[in-house]
């Protein structure tokens, strides 16, 4: 979902970014930068960054100086151009690597072809409240709670013991699901996510963290739910 009035890095990534722990490893999993409009019915694997894209991405960095320890990224051009730049701004000019429970196919979809249908179906807006606030599988995705579990456990086992920011660059869908599972339905006149909004994740003596917009929740688990 385009947010045409973006203008700005989301207010919110400031605040956890001075909020979270920086003497552990803490996973963001991150929207990629401003684009232009998808055509209908396109997914736009290869549509990149815009200029305004470009500048906020930089931005973002800009607040991570020192801080970035890994970038991993959806396959998909303009999440591997959001994390280069966001390295790169922070002074970790690392090479991005792909990560496909990121994106094509990403942590949720078992069967990319019955999965495909459901975007051009159901639309990301459509996909995404079902994987939001629903506990049924779509077509071909996992049950939304265990996906969201796998891709967590799948970024903090990438973190390992590595203190700083561990970045994982992905889409609305994927964003908008894990923090929903983790932190509760969203609210709001704008409930999706925004360009360059994330949720960050981290393990301390209470378990798991999880911190997105407005929202904090500690002492979760990220144990794969029991499914009668």
């Amino acid at each position: 979902m385009n947010d045409p009035a973006q203008d700005a890095v989301p207010p919110s990534m400031f605040r956890w970014l001075e909020a979270v722990p920086a003497d552990r490893p803490v996973a963001l999993l991150l929207r990629h930068s401003v684009r232009d409009e998808l055509a209908r019915d396109d997914v736009g694997y290869e549509l990149p960054l815009n200029a305004l894209g470009v500048r906020l991405a930089r931005r973002l960095g800009a607040a991570m100086q020192g801080r970035v320890r890994t970038l991993h990224t959806s396959p998909v051009s303009r999440c591997v151009q959001t994390a280069r730049l966001i390295g790169e701004a922070a002074g970790a000019p690392l090479a991005p690597v792909d990560d496909r429970m990121l994106g094509d196919p990403g942590a949720y979809v078992i069967d990319r072809h019955l999965a495909g249908r459901n975007w051009l179906t159901m639309g990301s807006r459509g996909i995404m409240e079902h994987l939001a606030s629903r506990d049924d599988p779509l077509p071909g995705t996992e049950q939304p709670d265990a996906g969201a579990r796998k891709l967590v456990r799948h970024m903090l086992a990438v973190a390992l013991d590595v203190p700083g920011l561990h970045l994982f660059v992905t889409h609305d869908i994927l964003l908008s699901a894990t923090a929903a599972r983790f932190l509760g339905a969203p609210r709001g006149p704008q409930p999706w996510p925004r360009y360059l909004e994330g949720a960050f994740f981290w393990r301390d003596e209470s378990g798991l963290n999880a911190a997105y917009r407005d929202e904090c929740r500690s002492g979760l688990s990220d144990s794969p739910p029991v499914i009668a």
